[in-house]
């Protein structure tokens, strides 16, 4: 390990796919490496106050133009819109990364589209680890994920889910990733690649799973080199809220809901309306957190503001309602707070159902289905629940923070690299 002098840790996508790896790349930091975080330039506030650098991974125009646009929380053109993305930060992530380390005395710690990194590792020798967020990356016949459009029925038996597993890499998945990685591949004198999600994507060096085994445990068919390192905590637990915010918080007794789509998404859900309502006439007050606009409505019930730190709100509220995003599930647990989920896209179908067979969230269609949106509410504020919420934080808590045991297996591996030298 004397060798190694710095970290690139490589992040793409939204707010919840980079806040962790920020985390990460500040802990790498905190152990005497030189470490930069290489994300869209919209997340650089992220290693503000911690020894972390920041520089952009390229592509922020395409960044805009997609995680700004609708399709990208479409059910079924999300997966295309994303990788347009991931695909251009695949080409300027990879040239930056040429451009200014080399693998003699850098690591590379990457997110899970982050495949300039994978890039990097093939051509040039890097030693990097794969992090994954999700469970719902990892391609399984034993344990399918839920998709957005549609799912394997668990009662089939596993022939039926491997051919379906292995039909949707190789008509689905594989066709959008590979017009976007191949041709780049071929450029670079590489072979084209195949069966990217069950293969590919995963370092062969290391592969690190961000969430607890009780949220997902692994399946036999998950790589053999992954380790499990818990949720990783907030990078922004030290940071104020906003003034706005905090007297708003202060100026009331009646419940305090937070309703948010997710820190990329441009323009705002009918369903994010739809919950305002409802939960005002419960008697709630309502703290919206996303794209504001001067048409909205902004009262003693309801605030609006476009970003705010959970790790400082969620503590002082009594419900979450959100998209199932990985991150913001988290945090929620680690509050102790119940969360009604609206996923959209991605892995957020997933994460939802997870999370509703543990019992700490509930599933719900506020468009259609209003008498589903009464009964979770009422299950929200039900003490059982609350107690049950509360032995989940106990154990987040006990478990400690996701990102230092990232950290902590990073610098491990090193080490017994060097001793096997």
């Amino acid at each position: 390990m004397s060798r190694i002098k710095r970290a690139v840790v490589m992040a793409v996508g939204s707010g919840g796919d980079v806040a962790p790896m920020a985390s990460v790349a500040a802990k790498l930091a905190d152990r005497g490496l030189e470490s930069k975080l290489l994300a869209p330039e919209r997340y650089q506030h992220f290693t503000e106050g911690t020894t972390a650098k920041f520089q952009s991974i390229g592509a922020d125009e395409v960044f805009s133009e997609v995680f700004d646009g609708n399709d990208i929380w479409h059910p079924l053109k999300g997966f295309g819109a994303a990788w347009h993305y991931y695909g251009a930060a695949m080409r300027s992530g990879f040239q930056i990364l040429r451009q200014g380390w080399n693998s003699t005395d850098t690591i590379l710690v990457s997110s899970s589209f982050a495949v300039a990194a994978r890039l990097a590792e093939e051509l040039d020798g890097y030693r990097n680890t794969t992090v994954h967020l999700s469970p719902s990356i990892i391609f399984s016949a034993h344990q399918p994920s839920r998709w957005p459009s549609f799912s394997i029925p668990p009662a089939w038996p596993h022939f039926m889910k491997r051919w379906m597993v292995n039909a949707a890499e190789r008509w689905v998945t594989d066709p959008v990733i590979g017009e976007q990685i191949n041709p780049y591949r071929i450029a670079l004198r590489l072979s084209p690649q195949k069966h990217f999600f069950s293969k590919w994507l995963h370092s062969p060096q290391r592969v690190i799973y961000a969430f607890p085994k009780w949220f997902a445990a692994p399946a036999e068919d998950w790589p053999v080199n992954g380790v499990l390192a818990g949720f990783p905590d907030g990078i922004n637990r030290n940071h104020l809220l906003p003034d706005k915010l905090e007297s708003f918080l202060r100026d009331g007794n009646a419940p305090v809901v937070v309703i948010t789509t997710g820190s990329a998404v441009a323009s705002r859900p009918s369903w994010v309306d739809r919950m305002i309502d409802f939960s005002i006439n419960q008697g709630a007050r309502v703290v919206v957190i996303g794209p504001v606009s001067h048409a909205d409505r902004e009262d003693k019930f309801v605030c609006r503001i476009p970003f705010a730190p959970f790790e400082a709100l969620l503590g002082q509220t009594h419900l979450i309602v959100h998209h199932a995003g990985i991150g913001t599930m988290a945090e929620a647990m680690r509050a102790g707070l119940p969360q009604l989920l609206v996923p959209m896209a991605h892995d957020q179908a997933d994460n939802a159902a997870r999370l509703q067979k543990l019992g700490f969230g509930r599933k719900i269609d506020p468009i259609t289905n209003f008498a589903d949106i009464e009964a979770a509410w009422h299950w929200a504020f039900n003490p059982n629940t609350r107690k049950a919420l509360q032995e989940a934080k106990q154990k987040i808590s006990a478990e400690g923070d996701g990102a230092n045991r990232i950290v902590e297996i990073v610098l491990a591996d090193l080490s017994n690299e060097k001793f096997e030298d």
